[in-house]
């Protein structure tokens, strides 16, 4: 435990500036996702309403547990495999960057809109519904981020450490990071819909009460 401690420790003090730096740019795609709801025209807020009224009401009465958990875990281990894969190069250091900021502007987005539309019921899907499931996924990107941008470095470093045991460490860490993914896929596919019906239930005795 001691020795695991230390590690982590040491990771921290050598790789403090690549995880200020994921979360500058993980916090402004949150920024530009918020603002991107305010900016969108009368014609796009309608369209991307009536989808979102329509995915709710296929929520309400037709829940397909599995079609929507294997939609996340394919999202998710996709994503990760594209981290993965740019960390094993030399260039793949700002497409690291884009794909985080993207998931902070996806995750803006999402939750400025519910609110903007949907007011105390967005507000509600958001905590119920979008962040648990983002509790696993978001720490498995930016730790993957981490990695792979590492990786990155160490390939233009003097090496001093045998390029096998890094790639297997880095292997391993993708391996237990996708574990993560795949607990995040489940929340998004069984509870995530749940809780949202849960919440279309009890709007709907609220207007007929």
């Amino acid at each position: 435990m001691k020795r695991l401690q230390n590690r982590v420790i040491q990771h921290l003090q050598g790789s403090w500036w690549v995880y200020i730096f994921l979360g500058i740019c993980f916090t402004a795609g949150i920024i530009f996702g918020a603002l991107g709801v305010n900016i969108m025209d009368d014609q796009q807020t309608s369209s991307l309403r009536q989808f979102l009224d329509e995915g709710f009401s296929q929520f309400e009465y037709n829940l397909n547990f599995m079609a929507t958990t294997q939609q996340a875990i394919s999202k998710n281990l996709v994503n990760l495999g594209k981290i993965f894969l740019l960390g094993l190069t030399v260039i793949g250091f700002p497409l690291i960057l884009v794909i985080i900021f993207t998931r902070g502007f996806v995750l803006g987005f999402t939750v400025f809109f519910l609110i903007k539309e949907k007011a105390l019921w967005g507000a509600l899907i958001a905590l119920l519904a979008v962040f648990p499931p983002n509790f696993l996924s978001l720490p498995a990107y930016i730790l993957a981020a981490a990695a792979a941008i590492n990786f990155s470095l160490y390939l233009l470093r003097t090496k001093t450490t045998p390029i096998a045991n890094y790639a297997l460490s880095y292997l391993l860490l993708m391996i237990t990071l996708a574990v993560l993914m795949l607990g995040a896929a489940l929340i998004e596919g069984y509870l995530s819909p749940l809780f949202i019906q849960l919440l279309s239930f009890s709007l709907w005795e609220s207007f007929v009460s």
